[in-house]
């Protein structure tokens, strides 16, 4: 399967750079050379007019990775190791706050590579690093050095982003790798690795895929943590820390076929999936030959937020909200903040569906109840509970304690679920990013306001979960075959996934 097609604009303007040696010149040299090393004092500024989407400052020896300036989306400026051929970063330092590109950033060394923007300051650097110069190795690791081979005080590959090359270790005390569009996470604990939904700027973290060492002994103490490393041919190999005794192995399509001369990387991609690529000399664009998570409707985020994915040969998506017509998602916008998070009063809408269940729930802590009706009631309990998926064959309540995201379609009726909605108005006011106070009295002028009129909906609320209780009426009661007729409706062109 090929993808991830370089940009055929960026390959041509750095082959041309790199082979015409228009990179900036080695102090000294009699002859135009790329730079291949940076010393103290090195200053380069971005150009905000510059034809192309990456300005490279530095060269590896082999011609094949640069680092320098790159243009994230339409407007951004990061800065990036990138695999010239393809066009494709394998490392960004990713600040805090991205420069824009089309004001003036400065990168300069000074013992320590520093990102700074006019009237701005400091967006980046290599923190508590004292080094001499900074070298791109063949390997695509951005190294800071020390003279006389004294050490390498920081480097990329000890630092990482969103993907992983040949010969380097990920390890339980590397920083987790981080998808392009910040909300996935890759993370080794001791004996396996995982995969995580990353909410509220990671407090929450949800785990929805795991792979544990098989020869690894979670009851053994004294046995050192796992630790990966990519290998040329063709896995991913799980090793325990202080050596390079295998505990397992991922093996890529590859591995049988003895695949040699690839350059390789695993990225873990913007739809929360874990894959690994390789490129041969000559290729056009990247080749997959592994992936974590296999179905569409697996990945916890396939059809987005408050949606249905239902498998199949080709695999639709329906809105949970407005499950009667034909919608096609996103059905709703990603929240931003938790419950409590619009403020004093929050206000929310219940939506209730059977046949539903989670792709991930093995993941999920759960409490065992004898009635689906329990089960609602434990999440409507909580605040801090968006939802819950009860299973009447073995009595699981799996309890979602983050934003609604996909949920799976399973034909069996016993499976039903919980939702919390926040009103559109109260997920007006989160995504704004109002401050808890501005957000508190919005909510309470409008609460007085509603009460002066009607009776006020939270104390209508109130009042009818009250009687629903009192009449023990659950979810299993209310729901019947009926109410999912808008099945048929999924056979809609839109609703087809797009792969």
């Amino acid at each position: 399967m090929r993808e991830d097609k370089p940009d055929p604009a960026i390959a041509v303007f750095l082959a041309a750079l790199f082979l015409a040696s228009a990179a900036p010149l080695i102090d000294g040299a009699d002859r135009e050379e790329p730079v291949t090393q940076l010393s103290n004092g090195f200053t380069a500024t971005h150009s905000a007019d510059a034809p192309g989407r990456f300005e490279p400052v530095l060269y590896a020896h082999n011609g094949i990775f640069a680092f320098g300036f790159l243009r994230v989306g339409s407007a951004s400026l990061d800065l990036a190791v990138v695999h010239l051929p393809s066009s494709f970063p394998l490392w960004c330092a990713t600040p805090a706050r991205l420069a824009d590109w089309s004001r003036p950033a400065t990168l300069s060394f000074d013992n320590r590579l520093i990102l700074t923007v006019p009237e701005v300051g400091e967006l980046w650097s290599t923190l508590n690093v004292v080094g001499d110069t900074v070298a791109l190795l063949n390997s695509s690791d951005l190294v800071i050095r020390l003279f006389n081979g004294r050490g390498t005080p920081w480097r990329s590959f000890e630092n990482p982003s969103d993907t992983l090359v040949l010969g380097q270790n990920f390890t339980m005390s590397s920083p987790p790798l981080i998808s392009k569009n910040r909300r996935f996470s890759l993370r080794f604990a001791k004996t396996y690795m995982a995969l995580h939904m990353e909410f509220y700027g990671g407090r929450t973290r949800p785990m929805y895929w795991q792979y544990t060492a098989r020869e690894a002994q979670p009851e053994n103490a004294t046995q050192p943590p796992v630790y990966g490393r990519l290998d040329s041919r063709g896995f991913f190999g799980l090793y325990l820390l202080g050596g390079d005794q295998s505990v397992d192995m991922l093996a890529f399509d590859t591995f049988v076929r003895n695949l040699t001369g690839a350059f390789r990387r695993m990225t873990l991609d913007d739809d929360g999936n874990l894959r690994a690529y390789y490129w041969t000399e000559g290729s056009k664009a990247w080749t997959s030959d592994y992936k974590a998570i296999s179905g569409p409707c697996e990945l916890p985020t396939s059809c987005g937020a408050y949606s249905l994915c239902v498998p199949g040969g080709a695999p639709k998506c329906q809105c949970l909200i407005n499950s009667t017509a034909s919608i096609a998602p996103p059905c709703r916008a990603e929240e931003s903040t938790d419950l409590r998070g619009g403020g004093a009063g929050q206000l929310f809408d219940v939506v209730r569906r059977n046949r539903v269940s989670l792709a991930y729930k093995e993941q999920l802590p759960f409490e065992t109840y004898k009635t689906a009706a329990e089960c609602e009631q434990s999440c409507a309990a909580s605040c801090s509970c968006w939802g819950a998926v009860y299973n009447g064959g073995s009595g699981y309540c799996y309890l979602i304690d983050f934003p609604v995201e996909t949920v799976v379609y399973e034909a069996d009726d016993r499976k039903v679920g919980y939702f919390k909605i926040r009103k559109a108005q109260q997920q007006s006011a989160a995504g704004r990013g109002m401050s808890p106070g501005v957000t508190a009295a919005v909510v309470v002028a409008s609460l007085v306001l509603a009460s002066l009129a009607v009776a006020g909906p939270y104390v209508g609320w109130k009042r009818w979960l009250r009687q629903r209780r009192a009449g023990g009426v659950g979810m299993e009661q209310e729901l019947t075959p009926g109410h999912y007729r808008d099945l048929k409706s999924m056979d809609s062109p839109n609703n087809s996934f797009k792969t």
